[in-house]
């Protein structure tokens, strides 16, 4: 099974395309992006983004009415609510892994953060800082094409 571990703000939400009553809509191009690596990897989605927190009856639900691509098949842990504190979301992610129900064979971390552990950074795709990317918006973000082609890339073990 191959998983997108997907942040949303800084990935998909980048700067306000409206609202709805879910709260910010998705930049089209990213979403059409996210829809591309779905396509060519057949990779399903856990949301690790702090949108998360909302639950994750309320992310499908968001997806289904959104029409967004792929299958949300869970979200990362939050430890903040339970602990009062953060884990970074590199611990999420593993916790996530090691308690799926299905072995996950391979992953993609698709994040403007870093956050993450060293062990994932083979896996993880920097949706920040990207200036240089013909398709980025504002500062540099956003899951742009050059990060949909790494992020296949990683899926489908592709040397890159």
């Amino acid at each position: 099974m191959k998983v997108i571990f997907l942040d949303i703000d800084g990935v998909l939400n980048v700067y306000p395309q409206g609202h709805d009553d879910y709260g910010s809509i998705f930049h089209d191009h990213f979403v059409d992006n996210l829809k591309w690596i779905i396509d060519e990897t057949g990779a399903d989605i856990v949301i690790s983004s702090t949108w998360r927190m909302s639950g994750y009856r309320i992310m499908k639900e968001m997806w289904a009415k959104r029409n967004l691509p792929g299958k949300v098949i869970g979200i990362t842990p939050n430890h903040m609510v339970k602990t009062g504190s953060t884990l970074q979301r590199g611990k999420e992610i593993d916790e996530f892994i090691k308690d799926y129900s299905k072995p996950i064979t391979n992953y993609v971390i698709l994040d403007d953060d870093t956050d993450m552990e060293p062990h994932q950074m083979n896996n993880f795709v920097k949706t920040s800082d990207n200036r240089d990317h013909p398709d980025c918006v504002d500062i540099g973000y956003g899951l742009t094409r050059k990060c949909a082609e790494m992020a296949i890339k990683i899926l489908n073990n592709e040397n890159t």
